[in-house]
């Protein structure tokens, strides 16, 4: 039984030692990482110290990071030349409504025509904010769709401001999902060497490795997912308003705020010097009461402590006194 526990647990160190090898490369290396280089790592040291039982695993029934890129990755290792580029278009659009758009009243009602013009797009509204005069859309739209519907936008009324982004994200895109796949391929390995090992050592170091495996495979899933949905759909923000929104507010409307301001900041300065008269006086008056009682001319203080003083002298001058009668007295003193 003794012969049978060293070399387990020699096995498994050699494996972690492997792993921490590998990753030490990786790190250190001053090329641009390959996707795939921690994982393949891990997979031949896995198979040197758990046997080839487990380089086998990796075979025509395991997905591997190579075949299972789906349709839209397919291609070169991420990396590479030859990919589709990935991009994130946004654009920012600011709209003076048509008349058309306003009800009897003057307000603006663009709602079942925004509707219908994002219909027409496979579009959707993210977010949304309107009032009487106003209306702030957040629309995601298909990349498909994304030019014709910026060019579609104008029957909503003049375009006042259009500014547009597009961020290329390839680079982080492929690398996201290279990593992705890896992992998968990589933790179905694992996960059919588990079910045919024996030790116990050998089952709690691969589970521990599952464990971790997983963990990576969610984080990076929820990255990547995030990063496709910014690609696959793009963003409009759209600021929609009434043709008097903006021509409402006058040089009267600006005169009388500037007023109202210092009118704000006066009414301020008065109250905070009312304040400090009020509850500020009485504070000063009492101290000044109190200096006058305690140190000023009457000195109460300086009374008290020079009577304390001169009783302590007196009380040492008593001493004194009485020490000298003290020796004076005694017998054999002076005496020859």
């Amino acid at each position: 039984m003794t012969n049978l526990i060293g070399p387990a647990k020699i096995r498994v160190l050699f494996f972690l030692l492997c792993i921490c090898l590998g990753a030490c490369a990786k790190g250190n290396s001053g090329a641009e990482p390959s996707v795939y280089d921690t994982s393949e790592m891990e997979t031949s040291a896995a198979a040197e110290v758990f046997g080839s039982n487990f380089a086998g695993r990796v075979g025509p029934g395991t997905e591997t990071a190579e075949n299972s890129r789906t349709p839209e990755q397919s291609g070169p290792v991420p990396g590479g030349e030859g990919r589709s580029r990935r991009l994130v278009k946004r654009a920012a659009v600011i709209i003076e409504a048509d008349p058309s758009l306003l009800d009897g009243d003057g307000r603006l009602a663009a709602g079942g025509k925004i509707k219908e013009l994002l219909n027409r797009h496979g579009a959707y509204s993210e977010h949304a904010r309107s009032d009487e005069n106003s209306a702030f859309y957040t629309i995601r739209v298909p990349q498909g769709s994304y030019d014709a519907l910026l060019s579609g936008i104008g029957v909503l009324g003049r375009i006042q401001s259009r500014t547009e982004t597009a961020e290329d994200v390839t680079v982080k895109y492929y690398d996201l999902a290279g990593r992705l796949n890896t992992k998968k391929a990589l933790l179905v390995t694992f996960q059919n060497y588990l079910e045919q090992t024996k030790s116990i050592d050998d089952i709690m170091t691969v589970e521990t490795r599952i464990a971790d495996l997983q963990n990576e495979i969610d984080g990076l899933g929820s990255e990547f997912t995030e990063l496709a949905g910014l690609v696959d759909y793009s963003t409009i923000e759209l600021n929609l308003h009434s043709p008097d929104y903006l021509s409402e507010y006058t040089l009267k409307d600006r005169v009388g705020e500037l007023f109202g301001s210092f009118g704000k900041f006066l009414s301020g300065l008065i109250l905070a010097v009312l304040g400090a008269v009020i509850f500020g006086l009485p504070i000063v008056v009492l101290l000044l009461a109190a200096f006058w009682l305690l140190l000023g001319r009457v000195g109460l203080l300086r009374k008290a402590f020079r009577l304390a003083l001169e009783g302590r002298r007196g009380v040492n001058h008593t001493e004194t006194k009485g020490r000298d009668k003290n020796s004076g007295n005694k017998p054999g003193i002076n005496q020859g």
